[in-house]
């Protein structure tokens, strides 16, 4: 690959993770180029449709190419179309937004969403991707990993200066708990929650209840968590009586080299 195209895939990536819309005096900034090469390279970008330009201003945001290029390889993923109708459910009996995301790699990738009746302020897009330490979908899924890729995660964190669970007892209060909890944004009070949907011993995907539906830890027995967990424990009757509906579709490429992973 040519230097001027790894730095306009490099241009891209910075884009594609930033949370607001970027000129090319920041971009140039952060990434330590000259601003007529970072000019160039969003030239060829935006002829590509793989950036535009936000609301006609001098500023980038990724480009509706660059959105059909996400939604192809999530297509990919049988596991989307088949969880919808569990996702729906989920969200109509927490009031919330519910979210699935499957594991690719050392990342966790959000795949599907449904809305709930509650406000939502703050959900995470479709292609949002994250290392499997750094959320609470991620960290549900991390724990339901047998101890040898716990580990392995463990060194791919520290190579990559990513987050990973300080103590394995943060792990293990997971898997007895069942599911991992994450806290609201804004300052709310309660929880938000994520369950393992395994095949076998492992986890390959969580679904998530996006809002905070818990103040505390789970009582299985309590409802609403039990009928939550009824949906999701249907999903997972369903993965582990038609596995190859639920096989990673990209299990066979090196996950770093075509995530862009969100900050």
């Amino acid at each position: 690959m040519s230097s001027s195209a790894k730095r306009a895939l490099r241009i891209l990536e910075f884009v594609s993770d930033s949370d607001h819309p970027l000129g090319v005096t920041e971009i140039a900034r952060v990434l330590s180029l000259a601003p007529a090469t970072v000019f160039r390279s969003l030239d060829a970008l935006s002829r590509a449709d793989l950036v535009s330009r936000y609301q006609s201003s001098s500023r980038y945001v990724l480009g509706a190419a660059a959105d059909r290029l996400c939604q192809s390889l999530i297509a990919r993923f049988r596991i989307r179309e088949l969880s919808l109708p569990y996702l729906r459910q989920l969200a109509s009996v927490s009031g919330e937004s519910t979210s699935l995301h499957v594991r690719l790699g050392w990342h966790s990738v959000r795949i599907a969403s449904a809305p709930g009746t509650a406000e939502v302020t703050n959900t995470p897009a479709i292609g949002d991707t994250r290392a499997l330490g750094d959320t609470y979908a991620g960290k549900v899924i991390l724990a339901f990993l047998s101890s040898a890729e716990i580990a392995r995660y463990r060194a791919w964190a520290q190579a990559h200066d990513r987050q990973a669970p300080e103590k394995d007892r943060d792990l293990r209060v997971v898997r007895k708990r069942g599911v991992a909890l994450g806290r609201a944004e804004f300052g709310a009070t309660g929880m938000k929650v994520a369950f393992p949907i395994r095949v076998g011993d492992a986890a390959i995907a969580a679904l998530t209840i996006d809002g905070p539906v818990l103040e505390g830890p789970p009582d299985p027995d309590s409802r609403p968590f039990s009928d939550w967990l009824q949906i999701v424990t249907h999903l997972e009757f369903l993965a582990h009586a038609q596995p190859a509906l639920f096989e990673n579709p990209f299990a066979h490429i090196d996950p770093d080299t075509i995530l862009m992973e969100r900050p």
